[in-house]
């Protein structure tokens, strides 16, 4: 049980981080585009689209995720859930070695 506690721990955190990466790349790549057109982020996982004139608007934004290429985004996660593993079986085992010497 304490196995898929850490498994399960990690992979959120491996996806809350990269939550945190795609926000902050939408963010910056939102308030760096100041001309009309098509701008993307994040190895084009992340986009920014901003027209003119469109429905009485004078400058219309989308922001978005491309649904067509998300590997980058999935392997983030996946890079992160490992990272993240190695972590936690370095901290357990260096608490092991330290209870045992106590």
């Amino acid at each position: 049980m304490k196995i898929i506690n850490i498994i399960i721990g990690t992979l959120v955190s491996a996806v809350i981080s990269t939550v945190i990466i795609l926000v902050i790349s939408l963010i910056k790549l939102m308030f760096t585009h100041d001309e009309v057109g098509y701008t993307t982020s994040f190895f084009n996982s992340l986009f920014v689209k901003v027209e003119e004139n469109a429905d009485g608007w004078d400058l219309y934004t989308t922001l978005g995720v491309n649904t067509d290429n998300l590997t980058p985004i999935i392997l983030t996660i996946i890079f992160f859930w490992f990272f993240y593993l190695i972590l936690t079986k370095v901290y357990m085992d260096s608490k092991k070695k330290r209870e045992n010497v106590k």
